[in-house]
């Protein structure tokens, strides 16, 4: 790890301290006592509804993922489920918008069914892409929601605004970028001469003894990373399936924290509930700490009060909401990853040792 990667690293873990201890001394103003009272007055029927709810997500996410893969390359759904939850582990473990399962979801789809990473990752990809488009679209109509009607501290509306305005410009660069990056583009002619001929890349000219053969090889990859991508564009009736599937498993997300809400006495429309959660998981998304923890909690604690719900019980239901969360992504999640890492890496040692003899 080079110098800046570690001054990087430790100004990101910095941060994540200064506001996990805000968030510490945000509930311990509000009183740990009045916090646990609160959250043993959400009946159990509430939460297991809300427990329900977000796992039907958790299904609708990895079946969504199934439609995006071509028909005679669909995958078992219940083979899928274990490495999708995998995947959500992963997610959770590692700091960043949600990008730390991906590569672990493509390293096991190809142990379980075979074929190229590479492959697997551009249906992930594809995913990833179809769900934040419709996400992001709930995020914008809940952030004018917020800075139009919502009355929070003005560094509040400017932070929210420039945070939102951060993503939609990194995505329109994206989608610019795209445009003009292909097998017959200028632009990818000059990035791989550039990258092949750099002096601290000798090892790829050691793997690949000629630019012809590292050329076909990287374009081969970025192939397997977007045909997923403009196969779904050639597939209306799948594209409508999964935009209808991913509005639907957000809004029982939103469900499930209204029933939590309900609960505890909290007299707040689902409309309300459903921007004050889409921003919050919005704003801990974007956060560079795992599972966006400490800033998602904030985020909502802030919003609550926004709304007029009692400190108490907005913190109560942001620990119940989250503690659901978390179960299933690190409890279910890490139980297939940890089932998965010791089936294969056990046939992986097996395959060794037959090698060997």
């Amino acid at each position: 790890m080079g110098r800046k990667q570690r001054i990087f690293t430790a100004i990101k873990l910095a941060i994540l301290l200064f506001v996990l201890l805000c968030l510490f001394l945000v509930m311990r103003h509000i009183g740990f006592r009045e916090i646990l009272a609160a959250m043993k007055r959400a009946d159990r029927f509430s939460i297991v509804t809300a427990g329900f709810a977000t796992l039907v997500a958790f299904i609708m996410w990895c079946f969504r993922w199934t439609r995006i893969m071509l028909p005679e390359e669909r995958k078992s759904f219940i083979a899928v489920f274990p490495i999708y939850m995998a995947g959500a582990f992963g997610n959770m473990v590692t700091p960043g918008a949600k990008v730390g399962g991906e590569p672990l979801r493509a390293y096991y789809m190809s142990k379980v069914f075979g074929g190229e990473r590479t492959a697997h990752l551009g249906t992930i990809i594809a995913d990833k892409v179809a769900y934040a488009t419709v996400f992001l679209s709930f995020v914008i109509i809940s952030a004018l929601f917020v800075l139009g009607f919502v009355p929070i501290l003005l560094v509040y509306k400017l932070l929210l605004g420039g945070v939102l305005a951060l993503v939609i410009g990194a995505i329109v660069s994206g989608v610019l970028l795209n445009e003009h990056i292909g097998e017959r583009s200028r632009a990818l002619g000059k990035i791989l001469p550039t990258i092949y001929h750099m002096k601290l890349l000798k090892f790829i000219r050691q793997r690949f003894p000629t630019y012809h053969h590292f050329e076909n090889y990287a374009i081969s990859k970025v192939d397997n990373l977007v045909n997923p991508l403009l196969g779904m564009a050639e597939r209306p009736k799948a594209i409508a399936q999964v935009v209808l599937i991913s509005v639907v498993s957000w809004l029982l997300i939103c469900l499930a924290y209204q029933v939590l809400f309900h609960s505890l006495g909290a007299d707040l429309s689902y409309i309300k509930v459903l921007v004050i959660v889409t921003v919050s998981f919005f704003l801990g998304d974007v956060s560079m700490s795992p599972g966006g923890a400490g800033f998602m909690e904030a985020a909502m604690l802030a919003l609550c009060a926004a709304f007029g719900v009692r400190s108490e019980t907005a913190a109560a239901v942001t620990l119940i909401g989250r503690g659901i969360f978390y179960l299933l992504g690190m409890g279910l999640g890490g139980i297939c990853f940890g089932s998965l890492a010791a089936i294969y890496g056990r046939k992986q040692k097996e395959q060794a040792a037959g090698d060997r003899l």
